[in-house]
């Protein structure tokens, strides 16, 4: 049977090694950081320990644990210690993405029941007064410090068998619904990890350079990835990434990284950064190989952006590659190859409806819009498109539908969800809420189902409304939501856009939004609501919340309603 322990057990050597600039916490490598592992190991199996102020619950096994940490060794150690004990570990966003330590106490409650966590495993990086508030609002749930390794070894019980067994509790990021877990077993996350490999084309010599946070899906499975192909890890802080991108990228550089996954926003920000402060001396990116741009719709103009700014420090062509992945199949589903030049396709974004043909169409018409190939499927992942209200059903090539996906990396279903409320179809595979289509055997994604709003008969995606807000001159550029609001037959888009302007000039960008709008994409109808800098609700990897969003417009009493009663506008 499989089981992540003895996988990574045998794949890494001394030549891999964990960096952690961010932390200063020195090198290891990666038969000091398994043993470290095992030492906490020994720690959980009887309980908090002496020195916990949960010490009194000392003795009861831990089976299913939340990591609660900044990147970090203790994190890498604490994931590897549950997968030593066969536990179950949990992954959970930091507090900086919640409305404050009450907020994130609630979040941490919900997880924590849905999970039935046994603790929660923490190593200073998150502030005592959160900590004691979680003690409060979850009152049975142990916390343990896991910052330093026991010195001593204690005895461990043979591994389980692994298999099906669940070793990773995902929770979703809940951009467009509430978090759900997402159950991972050791041969799916196995399978995972390999499809990543090929996928990327992944080798021993490469060296990955990571920032993105540790609880996120795309951060987490590239991390075991490189330690299962026993690679070279450089792990830093989002903050030291977010603060200095420039700073960020030469130090990458330095350490001699190859690779490095990130979202679309990544790209933008390196972009922004460099037009502004100018390339640091001496950037050098020629060793760069693999660039994964995915967790977010892919923008050409980010691609070319991006090779313009930086293909004078050495950058390759196409070391960018675009992919298409979800917690829910262990990561990645789609992938351009390495070097490979990605496609993308001009078509009549009017035409972008379930069941329908796209329609080709020149760049420059006003109703084209490009949309980024995902690549083809990854080995063992299997992808079709269908119909979302047949969704037994396969659409041929070419036509728009909900992207279905199979195969052994591909969860065996939420947390405590009933079998009628799986994500599956009635043949079993599983529904990814994704609109897109296939051409020439790869999957370009046009957005989701619950981000789509029908206004007088046309079907207008939340994607499209947020990308032509965000380059409106006068507002931030990631800070705004679109939604649909109304009843079926009667919708229009609502769309909230943070600004610190005065109510006069709020009002004047809130009119050139509904310009821009009615003019490159014929919506006629939408709301176009100014609101105060940080009222914007988004998930913890950095993508809005259109449901939670949708509230904040509902509540008569929050800023966005007040704003909206007297900006809102229809434009025919």
């Amino acid at each position: 049977m499989t089981h992540l322990w003895h996988l990574l057990a045998e794949s890494v050597h001394d030549g891999t090694v964990l960096h952690t600039p961010s932390r200063d916490c020195g090198p290891v490598t990666g038969p000091e950081l398994l043993d470290r592992a095992e030492r906490t190991a020994g720690a959980l199996l009887v309980g908090a320990g002496p020195d916990s102020p949960d010490a009194a619950d000392s003795g009861r096994p831990v089976r299913r644990a939340g990591l609660l940490m900044a990147n970090g060794e203790p994190w890498v150690r604490g994931l590897l210690a549950l997968l030593r004990l066969d536990a179950a570990a949990v992954p959970l966003a930091l507090p900086v993405a919640f409305g404050g330590v009450e907020a994130y106490a609630e979040h941490i409650r919900r997880i924590s029941e849905d999970a039935s966590l046994d603790a929660i495993l923490v190593d200073g990086s998150v502030g005592h007064r959160i900590l004691n508030r979680i003690r409060l609002v979850v009152p049975g749930l142990r916390i343990i410090d896991i910052a330093e390794p026991p010195a001593d070894h204690a005895e461990l019980p043979p591994t389980g068998l692994g298999g099906d067994t669940p070793a990773v509790i995902q929770y979703t990021s809940g951009s467009t619904s509430a978090p759900k877990g997402v159950v991972l077993g050791h041969a799916a996350v196995s399978a995972g990890l390999d499809a990543i490999a090929s996928g990327t084309e992944w080798s021993p010599e490469d060296h990955l350079g990571l920032w993105l946070p540790l609880f996120h899906d795309m951060g987490l499975f590239t991390l075991l990835n490189a330690l299962r192909r026993g690679s070279r890890v450089h792990l830093w802080q989002p903050g030291d990434f977010v603060r200095r991108p420039l700073r960020w990228l030469a130090a990458f550089a330095e350490a001699g990284a190859t690779a490095a996954p990130a979202p679309n926003f990544f790209y933008d920000h390196l972009t922004a950064a460099a037009a502004a402060e100018g390339l640091p001396d001496g950037l050098d990116l020629s060793r760069w190989r693999l660039a994964g741009n995915g967790s977010e719709p892919v923008q050409l103009r980010s691609l070319h952006a991006f090779q313009a700014a930086f293909g004078p420090a050495g950058l390759r062509p196409q070391v960018v590659q675009p992919q298409y992945g979800l917690a829910e199949a262990t990561l990645i589903v789609s992938t351009g190859r390495p070097f490979a030049q990605y496609r993308s396709i001009d078509v009549d974004r009017l035409e972008l409806t379930p069941g329908a043909h796209v329609t080709p169409l020149p760049a420059d018409h006003p109703q084209a819009r490009s949309v980024v190939s995902c690549g083809t499927p990854v080995d063992g992942v299997r992808v079709r498109i269908a119909h979302p209200d047949r969704p037994g059903q396969p659409l041929p090539a070419g036509t728009v539908g909900e992207v279905q996906i199979s195969g052994p990396s591909v969860t065996s279903g939420y947390l405590g969800l009933a079998p009628e409320q799986q994500p599956f179809s009635p043949d079993g595979w599983l529904r990814t809420g994704d609109i897109g289509f296939q051409l020439d055997g790869e999957l370009y994604v046009v957005g989701r189902i619950k981000a789509m709003a029908i206004v007088h008969g046309h079907n207008y995606y939340a994607e499209d409304v947020e990308d032509i807000v965000r380059n409106t001159p006068g507002v931030d550029r990631r800070h705004c939501a679109a939604f649909a609001w109304g009843s079926d037959g009667d919708e229009r888009m609502v769309v909230l856009w943070e600004t610190k302007l005065d109510p006069g000039q709020a009002a004047e960008v809130s009119q050139e939004i509904r310009t821009r709008l009615a003019g490159r994409l014929g919506l006629g109808s939408a709301d176009v609501c100014p609101v105060a800098p940080s009222s914007i609700p988004f998930t913890s990897s950095g993508k809005v919340k259109r449901s939670a969003a949708a509230l904040l417009y509902r509540e008569p009493a929050t800023t966005a309603a007040s704003l909206a009663n007297s900006s809102k506008g229809t434009t025919t």
